[in-house]
C-alpha cells in the first residue's frame, strides 16, 4: 500500500511538472502548443521518468531531501525527450504508424509539417529543463547524458537503423542493436542521471544502467511473444499447437517462442539481482514485477 502510494504520488509530480514546462496552448503558435501537449498528454506510462525517481529516491535512502526538486526536473527532461522520439518515429517517411496510444498519430492529427515542429519542440525544451537544475556542474553533466542517448548513436541513431531495416529481413544483431538505442537508450540515461543526481560511484552508475537495460529489453521482447503470436483471431492460448510468428523480423520469430520467453525470464531475474544489495529498492523490484506480470 505505501509502494503504491509512492508510485502515486511520484507520478503526480512528473504530470505537475510537465504541464508547467508546457504551459498554455493560446497565443502564438497555437497549433504548435497544442500538438506538443496533445504528443505528452495522451496516456503515457511514465516510466522512464518514474525509474529516474525511483533509483534517485533508493541512492538517497528514501529519506527527504532538497534535491528530489531537481530530480523531477530531469525526470521531466526525459519524458519530454521520449514523446518527442515518439512524435518523430510515427512520421510517414519514418515508420509510417497512424496511431499511437490507441488515438491518432500526431502527423495525423495536426499535418506533417506541425508534428515536425512539435518534436522539435519537445526535444529543445528538454534541454531547456535540464539547464535549470542546480547546481549547475550537475546540470551540465545531466546535459551531456542525455545528448549522448538522444544522438546518432543513441536513440536517434537507432531510428535510423530501424528506417534502414524497415523492408529487410532483420538479423538478430541488428534488431537488438535497434531496441537497445530506441528503447534502452533513454531508460540507461534515467538510470544515470539518478547515479549522477545522487552523486553515486562509478560502479554503481554501470549496476544501475545494466538494470534499465534489462528491464527495456525484456520489455520489448513481451511486446514481440504478445504481437508476434496469433491463433486464429482468438484470445491468446500458448498451450495450442498451431500457433505462428506473424513476423520474422522480431524476437520470437528469431528465436521461436520458447528461447525468446526464456530471454525475457533471464533478463529479469538478472535485473532483480542487480538491486538486490541496495536497501529501499521496493519500487525497482516493482518494475521488475510489473514486466514479469506481461510475460504471456
Amino acid at each position: 500500500m505505501l509502494l503504491q502510494k509512492y508510485i502515486e504520488t511520484r507520478l503526480d509530480m512528473i504530470e505537475t511538472s510537465l504541464k508547467e514546462y508546457l504551459g498554455s496552448q493560446s497565443g502564438l503558435s497555437k497549433q504548435l502548443k497544442q500538438a506538443m501537449h496533445y504528443a505528452v498528454f495522451s496516456g503515457g506510462k511514465r516510466w522512464r521518468p518514474l525509474l529516474l525517481l525511483s533509483i534517485y529516491e533508493m541512492l538517497m535512502g528514501m529519506r527527504k531531501n532538497t534535491g528530489l526538486p531537481q530530480a523531477v526536473k530531469a525526470a521531466t527532461a526525459v519524458e519530454l525527450v521520449h514523446n518527442a522520439s515518439l512524435v518523430h518515429d510515427d512520421l510517414p517517411m519514418i515508420m509510417n504508424r497512424a496511431e499511437r496510444r490507441s488515438q491518432p498519430a500526431v502527423h495525423i492529427k495536426y499535418g506533417n509539417a506541425t508534428a515536425i515542429l512539435a518534436g522539435d519542440a519537445l526535444y529543445t525544451l528538454a534541454f531547456e529543463v535540464l539547464g535549470q537544475i542546480s547546481p549547475s556542474s550537475k546540470a551540465l553533466a545531466c546535459i551531456r547524458i542525455l545528448s549522448n542517448s538522444t544522438r546518432s548513436y543513441g536513440l536517434i541513431g537507432g531510428q535510423a537503423v530501424a528506417l534502414e531495416s524497415k523492408h529487410k529481413v532483420m538479423k538478430m544483431n541488428t534488431l537488438h542493436y535497434i531496441d537497445l538505442k530506441k528503447v534502452c537508450s533513454l531508460l540507461e540515461a534515467s538510470a544515470d542521471i539518478a547515479c549522477t543526481l545522487a552523486s553515486a560511484d562509478d560502479s554503481v552508475h554501470i549496476i544501475m544502467k545494466s538494470y534499465a537495460s534489462n528491464l527495456g529489453l525484456a520489455y520489448q521482447m513481451i511486446d514481440d511473444i504478445s504481437a508476434d503470436y496469433i491463433r486464429g483471431g482468438e484470445t491468446l492460448d500458448l498451450d495450442e499447437e498451431f500457433i505462428i510468428p506473424t513476423s520474422r523480423n522480431s524476437y520470437t520469430g528469431l528465436l521461436g517462442f520458447d528461447k525468446a520467453r526464456t530471454e525475457v525470464e533471464k533478463l529479469l531475474a538478472e535485473a532483480e539481482d542487480l538491486i538486490k544489495p541496495f536497501p529501499h529498492n521496493e519500487a525497482l523490484r516493482e518494475f521488475v514485477q510489473m514486466i514479469q506480470e506481461r510475460i504471456p
